[in-house]
């Protein structure tokens, strides 16, 4: 027995009480417009990843690390804007918000975000270069995209 007639013995405290398990919470779809399908799903080199070679598919490519090569792909490359690209790029459509050199075509858009630069020369159908982008190269607009209307 302790002072003032209190016992020395602790009472037992239970133990770490077992949590739910938590699952983790679903990644953000990547879009890239309103003619993306619902259940599109993207390809991303990750910030600290480095690929060289030749990139080729059909699904949305996302470059936050660095890409050397090739890329050929019947969808959307986006270059993030800690992204670099040292490439040949064919694809649907281009965004560039990071770094991109090398000779790009793109069957409906390419677009330099005000972050992007872009050295090399670029053709498609729609070209964007925002305010605050750097492109040096030469462009081309190789006409109307696919299924595109002549104005009234």
């Amino acid at each position: 027995m302790g002072l003032f007639g209190k016992s020395d013995a602790k009472p037992e405290t239970p133990g770490p009480r077992p949590s739910a398990p938590v699952a983790p919470a679903p990644a953000a779809p990547v879009t890239a417009g309103p003619a993306r399908d619902a259940g599109s799903k993207a390809s991303v080199v990750a910030p600290k990843a480095i690929f060289k070679g030749e990139i080729l598919g059909d699904e949305d490519v996302v470059v936050e690390g660095l890409v050397e090569g090739q890329v050929r792909i019947s969808r959307e490359l986006r270059v993030a804007a800690g992204g670099t690209v040292r490439a040949t790029v064919d694809a649907q459509s281009l965004v560039v918000s990071g770094t991109l050199v090398g000779d790009c075509t793109a069957k409906t858009r390419i677009e330099i975000q005000a972050t992007g630069n872009v050295t090399g020369d670029i053709r498609a159908p729609r070209i964007v270069v925002a305010e605050g982008a750097t492109f040096k190269g030469r462009s081309e607009t190789t006409g109307r995209a696919p299924g595109a209307t002549k104005p009234a």
